[in-house]
């Protein structure tokens, strides 16, 4: 390798660290307080960069936040995919907690998310990478449904129940009148409810 392509090799390498580093100041800061609330200035405080060094790597707010939601859900998708391929036998009930309480252990990426699927206007580049993101949902849950003897129409089925508990979720998330262990114990209850439901309308 010439000197040349040694020396481009590096400053990508350095660029790439760099950017790393921004999203992890974002990610950061979304456990403080929610993520509407961060600012990019906030961010490039705690990056330690400038916010017009900030700006080269995520020209908007959006670009940076659906890079840190990508980031962010990578961790999640790995377990679902784990569980769904794993030796020990698992329900499509355990699916859905586990789906449920991830989202509850992790307020940011509850926010995040939302804020992707209700979002006027997104961006191509940012709707493509989001689509990625439940496409790996949808398509690992069909998996799951096919391994459990689902032998049609189980990207459908996989599209259905994953909309659902998402639906249970924003619709109880912030009940007026319950504590949030209240509200947390509720959504588990309607959740498995729904995966009882599925489990017997699919597998008898």
């Amino acid at each position: 390798m010439s000197t040349e392509s040694r020396f481009a090799e590096l400053k990508e390498r350095e660029r790439a660290a760099r950017r790393q580093i921004i999203i992890e100041s974002a990610l950061a800061l979304f456990v403080k307080k929610p993520f509407y609330e961060v600012g990019m200035r906030d961010v490039a405080d705690g990056a330690g960069v400038s916010p017009a060094t900030l700006y080269r790597y995520f020209p908007s707010q959006e670009s940076l936040f659906i890079e840190a939601f990508l980031q962010d859900i990578s961790s999640v998708s790995s377990q679902f995919k784990a569980l769904v391929k794993g030796d020990k036998p698992v329900t499509i009930e355990d699916f859905a907690v586990m789906f449920v309480e991830h989202l509850f252990e992790n307020e940011s990426t509850f926010q995040m998310m939302t804020y992707l699927m209700l979002k006027d206007n997104l961006a191509n580049p940012a709707m493509g990478k989001f689509d990625s993101v439940t496409k790996i949902f949808f398509d690992g849950f069909a998996d799951f449904l096919v391994r459990l003897g689902v032998k049609e129409n189980a990207r459908i089925y996989s599209q259905c129940f994953v909309a659902s508990i998402t639906g249970i979720i924003m619709t109880f998330r912030n009940h007026p009148f319950k504590k949030k262990d209240l509200i947390r114990e509720h959504i588990i209850k309607l959740t498995r409810i729904t995966a009882n439901l599925y489990t017997r309308q699919l597998l008898g």
